[in-house]
């Protein structure tokens, strides 16, 4: 009997702590909180555009990003009466530093001003890699090349993708007139 008695203790030792832990409620799982910071109020982006020519009241103006040149044009006091009113393309969006120049008829734009040729080329200095993709011969490494170059040292003259190894004599000949360094 003894015997029986020593087995039967660890038994019933075992059997309570088993109907202990099936009994005992579940603790809910810790509660994990994070603080998401609080957005502060940033200064609102701006853009700074240059418009010369047939306006009121030429010079620099500063607008809300997302403007459009017409805001620019409302900006300078609007175009005078002797304005090309179909030289600008008024619907377009304003980029930081760009030169709006309202032509007199007959007048040809300033190099760099909206509308003129150079102006519709891609800053090689600014473009982002989806720009430079856009590029006839230039795929995704390319890009990435051409702006980690850039970001070591701005290119001064657009010859200088090629010089700097970035892209063949054959794809520059392709974009050369594409692109501009400013």
């Amino acid at each position: 009997m003894p015997r029986a008695l020593l087995l039967a203790v660890p038994v019933l030792a075992l059997v309570g702590a088993g109907m202990g832990l099936v009994a005992r409620p579940a603790e809910a799982p810790p509660v994990i909180e994070t603080e998401e910071p609080s957005p502060s109020p940033s200064a609102p982006q701006i853009v700074v555009v240059d418009v010369v020519g047939a306006v009121a009241r030429p010079g620099v103006v500063r607008l809300p990003a997302g403007s459009r040149v017409i805001d620019a044009l409302l900006a300078a006091g609007g175009m005078t009466g002797d304005a090309d009113l179909f030289a600008v393309n008024k619907a377009a969006l304003l980029r930081d530093g760009m030169r709006i120049y309202v032509p007199r008829p007959g007048e040809a734009a300033p190099a760099g001003s909206v509308g003129t040729p150079s102006e519709t080329r891609i800053d090689i200095n600014r473009a982002s890699e989806a720009e430079l993709v856009a590029l006839p011969g230039i795929g995704p490494t390319t890009a990435a090349k051409i702006v980690r170059s850039r970001e070591a040292k701005p290119f001064a003259r657009t010859e200088e993708l090629q010089t700097r190894g970035l892209v063949t004599a054959r794809t520059y000949s392709d974009i050369r007139d594409l692109v501009t360094a400013r």
